[in-house]
C-alpha cells in the first residue's frame, strides 16, 4: 500500500466525528493489506512503530525536513518500516548525521502531507481519532468477524498489528492464537469516577465496595515456583520485587494470575506516600538495600486464572470467591451491599485507615482487560482527575529557571486530543520543579515565546476544588484551585481521565 492512501485516511477520519463512519473508512483501508502491510497500516494508523521509540525528536526533523516536492517513486508502507529499522538501529559516531540523512532522503520522496504525517508518527503525537477501540471495530469489519471476538483476542495479543495480520488473514482460526496464558501479561481492566456513593449505586445498583489502596498496580503470574510481576504497563518489574515472588510461590495453588497492589505501609500499618511506593518499582540496583528500607505488602483484589483456566468470563463475585481460597489474608477489604449507608460508612472506615477511597465494582461483570467502563468506578475524598501535561511554562520568583505553570489536558476519546483545562504550578516542590523540567525538556517539541510545548507523555493526578463555566479554554470548562497532587508514572496517556468525566462531574456538582 502506498503512504499516501493511508494519510488520505487518517484526514478523513479526522474529518468526521461519527464513529460509524471512522469505522468504515478505516475498514477499507486495513481490507487493502496483508501480510507485513496488515502490521504496519494497523500499527501506523494508531500512532505506533513496530521498532518502539527510536529517538527522534523535533530537532532531527527539522534538519531533515523538505520544502521541495516530492520527487521520486511513491512511498509504499514497506520503504516507511525500512527506514525506521535504519534509524531504530544507528549507534554510534556520526549516527545523528547519519540519521538526519537517511531521514531526509524520506522527506524527500514524501508530498507535504506525508511529511506532517511521518513527523507525528516519529515523536508520538498522530491523533487522527482511531483509537484502539475504533481501530478494532474496523478490524472486525475488514474480516468478517463479530467485533467482541476481535476485542477478546486483543487482550492477549502482542500488539494491534499482529492482531489485525491474524484477523485478516486467518479470521477466527488465526484470533484462536491469542487466548490467556500464563506469564504472559494482560491488559489491566481500568475503572471510571463516580462522584459519589450514590452515583455508584445508581449506576451498578448493587455493588462491590473495597478499599482503594493508593499503590502501585501489579499483575502475578505463578506457575509452580516460577513467578512473574508485572506493572500496569506491562513491565516485567519480577527482579525488583522478591517479596512479592516470595509471596507469591507460598499460595496454595499451582497456576494462577492475579490482580492486586503492592503497597508500603508504616508500622502502624497505615500506607506510605504514594512516591515511597513508586521508588521501589523505578529501583533496580541495589533491590535487597531497598527491601529492608522500604518493604512492599501484597493485597490482592481479582483473579485471572487458576489452575488452567482462564476466569476473565466469570461475574466478579466469583472470581472473589476464587480469589478468597488463595490469599485470604492479603485479600482487599470489601463489603457487598445496595445500601447507601452501609456503603457510606464502608468509605468513611476506608478513609480513616488512611487510602484514598473506595472502588465500587459490580459483582456481575466479567473481567474486561484494558477498557474503562462503568463495571468498576473509583471514589475519592478529594475530587481528583489524571491529566496529561501538554506545556508548561518558565517560571519567576522562587520558580525562575524552572518549568512550573503547567498546561492540563483532559483526553477526548472522540478526537484522540486532548482538550486544555488550564494551568497551575501550586503542589510543586523544588525537587519537584527540577525533575520536571528536565523531564519536559527532554520531550519538547517547540517553543513559543516562554511556553515550551511537549510531547503528550507525563500524566500528573491533579487535585482541585471544583469545575466551573469558562470560555478561555475549548471545552468551555476550567479547574478552579487546581494543584498537582503527584506525578503518575505508573499511567500513559491513553489512560489519563477523559473531557467526558470532566463534564460529568461539573453537571453533577451543579445539581
Amino acid at each position: 500500500m502506498q503512504l499516501a492512501r493511508l494519510v488520505e485516511t487518517v484526514q478523513r477520519v479526522r474529518a468526521t466525528t461519527k464513529k460509524s463512519e471512522k469505522i468504515r473508512l478505516l475498514a477499507e483501508c486495513l481490507g487493502q493489506v496483508n501480510g507485513r502491510e496488515a502490521v504496519l497500516a494497523a500499527l501506523y494508523l494508531t500512532g505506533s512503530l513496530p521498532q518502539g521509540k527510536i529517538g527522534i525528536g523535533w530537532s532531527v526533523i527539522q534538519k531533515a525536513m523538505h520544502d521541495a516536492p516530492a520527487s521520486g517513486e511513491p512511498l509504499m508502507l514497506s520503504d516507511v518500516d525500512r527506514l525506521m529499522d535504519v534509524l531504530a538501529a544507528e549507534r554510534g559516531a556520526g549516527s545523528m548525521d547519519r540519521r538526519i540523512l537517511a531521514l531526509s532522503n524520506l522527506f524527500s520522496r514524501a508530498n507535504p502531507q506525508e511529511r506532517t504525517f511521518l513527523s507525528q508518527l516519529l515523536i508520538g503525537e498522530v491523533r487522527q481519532g482511531a483509537l484502539e477501540a475504533v481501530l478494532l471495530d474496523a478490524i472486525a469489519a475488514a474480516a468478517g468477524l463479530p467485533a467482541a471476538e476481535v476485542r477478546q483476542a486483543f487482550m492477549f495479543a502482542p500488539n494491534i498489528g499482529d492482531l489485525a495480520q491474524a484477523a485478516l488473514e486467518e479470521q477466527s482460526a488465526g484470533l484462536a492464537r491469542f487466548s490467556m496464558r500464563l506469564f504472559v501479561p494482560v491488559a489491566p481492566m481500568l475503572a471510571n469516577s463516580a462522584e459519589d456513593v450514590d452515583e455508584a449505586l445508581q449506576r451498578l445498583d448493587r455493588a462491590v465496595f473495597e478499599y482503594k489502596l493508593d499503590g502501585a498496580r501489579v499483575q502475578v503470574h505463578k506457575g509452580g515456583d516460577d513467578v512473574r510481576v508485572f506493572t500496569r504497563q506491562l513491565q516485567d518489574i519480577t527482579g525488583r520485587l522478591p517479596e512479592i515472588v516470595e509471596w507469591a510461590r507460598n499460595l496454595p495453588v499451582r497456576e494462577a494470575v492475579l490482580d492486586g497492589e503492592a503497597i508500603a505501609l508504616r508500622p502502624d500499618g497505615r500506607p506510605q506516600p504514594f512516591q515511597t511506593t513508586m521508588r521501589r518499582l523505578g529501583r533496580i540496583k541495589d533491590v535487597a538495600a531497598m527491601r529492608e528500607s522500604i518493604p512492599l505488602s501484597p493485597f490482592a483484589f481479582d483473579a485471572l486464572y487458576l489452575d488452567g483456566s482462564s476466569l476473565l468470563t466469570q461475574s466478579y463475585e466469583e472470581r472473589l470467591r476464587a480469589l478468597a481460597t488463595m490469599t485470604p489474608a492479603e485479600l482487599i477489604p470489601h463489603v457487598v451491599t445496595s445500601q447507601p449507608e452501609e456503603a457510606r460508612r464502608f468509605l468513611a472506615q476506608s478513609l480513616a485507615a488512611g487510602h484514598e477511597g473506595v472502588m465500587a465494582k459490580s459483582p456481575t461483570a466479567p473481567y474486561v482487560a484494558g477498557q474503562r467502563g462503568y463495571h468498576w468506578l473509583k471514589l475519592k475524598e478529594a475530587t481528583s482527575l489524571d491529566l496529561v501535561i501538554l506545556a508548561a511554562e518558565w517560571g519567576n520568583g522562587r520558580r525562575e529557571g524552572w518549568l512550573s505553570n503547567l498546561h492540563l489536558g483532559a483526553r477526548d476519546p472522540s478526537s484522540g486530543h486532548f482538550v486544555m483545562l488550564g494551568k497551575t504550578f501550586k503542589g510543586l516542590t523544588d525537587e519537584m520543579l527540577r525533575q520536571q523540567t528536565e523531564q519536559l525538556l527532554s520531550l519538547e517539541t517547540h517553543r513559543e515565546e516562554h511556553t515550551v510545548f511537549v510531547k503528550h507523555q507525563m500524566v500528573v493526578e491533579i487535585a482541585f476544588s471544583d469545575i466551573q463555566e469558562s470560555p478561555r479554554y475549548p471545552a468551555g470548562l476550567a479547574l478552579r484551585f487546581a494543584r498537582v497532587k503527584r506525578y503518575r508514572p505508573d499511567k500513559t496517556p491513553d489512560q489519563a481521565d477523559t473531557i467526558q468525566t470532566v463534564s460529568e462531574l461539573f453537571r453533577a456538582q451543579r445539581n
